[in-house]
């Protein structure tokens, strides 16, 4: 079950609600989500980055001293080796960070201040219990490909055969693989649609992968296209930035490429690269200040998707009345709420959005019930048994007796 989130307006949340809440954990704790979100980049260029560089530099030592003929050099063994561990590991990092995410925008929306290291203990077993989600992609994806490699190989070698035959089989292969692109991509889509709550449901509820898959195809049941759309806007709201970014960074090039294009000498073409390279690496830093910002924002705003849906169906909706002036959103029969002020009848009103089911004075149970947002019985001399009319604080009567 979880726990009350006063950050979010209560269920069910449209857009404006899943937008301004989103933004909220991100002002709150923005360097905490850009740290997060830089963890898999680090172990990539560490990892990845070393891989290459030691391949690279292992062959082309080996080619200045004309080992082409000898066997592959062990700094190309490593080299590849290191370059594999670091794709691998720099998966399992970005899922480990998402999780991160996802744990750290629940925790915000409860009023807390998480910090990476209580984030990192939290989701602590998060990677063990995604183990069955990852092979299970794993598999998928390794056969998919597979059956796309058979089909191209088989048509190369229909029409590489001649004959009219083989060029009707070949014809034959591409329609079954566009037939299996059609298939494929509305599959791909509604899954991912269907899958979309799994990393919330291991990071926040603590369950395991499968049992994670299950939530999440249960919590979109009957709620495809809501789920659909609401995602959909958040994904083109951050394709769009990043699209303005790249297109803003690749007009200042041209004229630059434009000029490279034009130049009849070698020492004129190094120099316009050299001048060229700062434009580069400004656009790349710009777009890892988008993906920076954008990564963050998704998994929020998908996180504050699944609270909702929970509290959407599992979950009663918080009753129309609270505080407020009176006349507005009050249960009927009731006085007025208290208003801050001095005195034994006083009352402070609670901080954020009022929860769902939590908290709210029942029609038929007065003042007298404890947790119910109302002073105890013994704050009233001669506590009425009926509500009082229109009139707060209740009159003070004298000792009787």
């Amino acid at each position: 079950m979880l726990t009350p989130t006063p950050m979010l307006r209560p269920s069910p949340l449209d857009i404006s609600g899943l937008f301004a809440g989103t933004f909220t954990a991100l002002k709150q704790r923005f360097g905490l989500f850009v740290l997060i979100s830089l963890l898999p980049f680090i172990v990539s260029v560490v990892l990845v980055g070393a891989g290459v560089a030691i391949a690279l530099s292992t062959g082309l030592v080996a080619y200045a001293s004309n080992a082409r003929g000898a066997a592959i050099p062990v700094g190309i063994l490593i080299g590849a080796v290191l370059f594999v561990v670091g794709i691998v590991a720099t998966v399992l990092v970005q899922l480990k960070s998402q999780a991160m995410m996802s744990v750290a925008a629940y925790e915000i929306a409860q009023g807390a201040r998480p910090d990476m290291r209580g984030l990192f203990q939290r989701t602590r077993g998060f990677l063990p219990r995604m183990v069955p989600v990852i092979l299970i992609a794993f598999v998928v994806v390794a056969a998919i490909y597979a059956v796309i490699f058979t089909l191209v190989f088989g048509a190369v070698g229909a029409a590489s055969s001649g004959g009219r035959a083989s060029s009707a089989a070949a014809l034959g292969v591409v329609g079954a693989l566009a037939l299996l692109f059609v298939v494929l991509v509305p599959l791909a889509f509604y899954v991912q649609i269907k899958l979309l709550y799994t990393l919330p449901a291991v990071a926040i509820e603590q369950l395991g992968g499968i049992d994670g898959m299950k939530r999440s195809w249960g919590l979109t049941r009957g709620e495809f296209w809501r789920t659909f759309g609401y995602y959909l806007l958040a994904s083109v709201a951050a394709a769009a930035i990043s699209y303005v970014v790249s297109f803003v960074t690749q007009m200042a090039m041209v004229p630059m490429m434009s000029g490279l294009n034009r130049t009849t000498s070698g020492a004129e073409a190094i120099g316009q690269l050299a001048a060229l390279l700062p434009v580069i690496l400004l656009t790349f830093l710009l777009q890892m200040a988008v993906q920076l910002i954008t990564v963050p924002f998704l998994h929020a705003y998908i996180t504050y998707m699944f609270i909702d849906q929970i509290r959407r169906g599992e979950i009663p909706a918080a009753p129309a009345y609270g505080y407020g002036t009176p006349g507005q959103g009050y249960a009927p029969g009731y006085p007025p709420a208290p208003q801050p002020q001095a005195g034994p009848y006083s009352a402070q009103p609670p901080q954020g959005y009022p929860q769902q089911g939590q908290g709210y004075p029942q029609p038929g149970q007065g003042y007298g019930q404890p947790g119910q947002g109302y002073p105890p019985p013994a704050q009233y001399p001669n506590p009425p048994q009926q509500p009082p009319q229109g009139q707060w604080p209740p009159t003070r009567q004298g000792p009787t007796g």
